[in-house]
């Protein structure tokens, strides 16, 4: 099993990008170095907490961690939204928690964990498709906030001519969608032909056979690119909504 060493190795190969970037004055490193540190960081915190989660296998325990990864998740979207309006991050968490821990228990019930709560099965699930949904609802919020903020004018000469605010903003939310969808779409398109999918590769490392692998793998898959779909849906009306008053007036610009 990699430890210390392996760690140390690959630490020293994120510092040499760093240095060629610092060379060729790419202005990468401080982000690389960063990146590296914090990930280095969390992940160990993640194990420790792990540990003690999975030593404590109760309801209430599965409910705090679920909670806290959660709020993180909503707070973590915010920071990839440029142009916001108030009630944001409650938006975005109403969206994530009402599309992420159904298709949790529901991905639990695929893989036969009993109880759907359990810890080892549940809590990766539910950071897998939070992780993804969280960069979905920022790339779809943010295009769609942006755009209702450049198109403004044009929003308000179709609501001139009789339309509703859905309706004038269709167009826009539809692809405020696409874009958030495109990363997810990308993936489904590669996976298995480009790319190896992360968790299938950590089965297959750690002994597991492929076949079985695989069937997991487009299981979680599935489950992401539904969670994905579901919360930037939600998230996008629920932001689209608050651009206008119950009047039908717009409150943008």
């Amino acid at each position: 099993m990699p430890g210390h060493l392996e760690i140390i190795v690959a630490l020293a190969l994120i510092a040499l990008s760093a240095l060629l970037s610092w060379k060729k004055r790419q202005q990468l490193e401080k982000p690389l170095l960063i990146g590296a540190l914090r990930t280095l960081i969390q992940i160990l915190l993640l194990g420790h907490v792990l540990t003690w989660v999975f030593a404590n296998k109760t309801l209430v325990v599965v409910l705090i961690v679920s909670s806290i990864m959660t709020v993180n998740a909503g707070l973590q979207s915010l920071e990839r939204i440029k142009v916001r309006h108030a009630g944001l991050l409650l938006d975005n968490l109403v969206a994530i928690t009402l599309a992420i821990w159904p298709l949790a228990l529901v991905g639990s019930a695929l893989l036969h964990a009993r109880p759907l709560w359990q810890v080892d099965t549940f809590l990766p699930l539910l950071g897998m498709l939070l992780g993804n949904t969280l960069s979905g609802i920022s790339l779809g919020v943010d295009y769609l906030n942006s755009e209702l903020k450049e198109r403004r004018e044009e929003v308000i000469a179709i609501l001139a001519l009789g339309a509703t605010p859905a309706e004038a903003t269709t167009a826009i939310r539809n692809r405020s969608l696409k874009i958030a969808l495109t990363p997810m779409l990308n993936s489904l398109a590669s996976s298995g032909i480009v790319s190896i999918p992360g968790m299938m590769t950590g089965q297959i490392l750690a002994g597991g056979a492929p076949v079985a692998a695989a069937v997991t793998q487009i299981i979680v898959m599935l489950l992401i690119a539904t969670g994905t779909y579901a919360g930037s849906y939600l998230a996008v009306t629920l932001s689209r909504r608050k651009k206008f008053s119950s009047e039908g007036i717009p409150c943008f610009g």
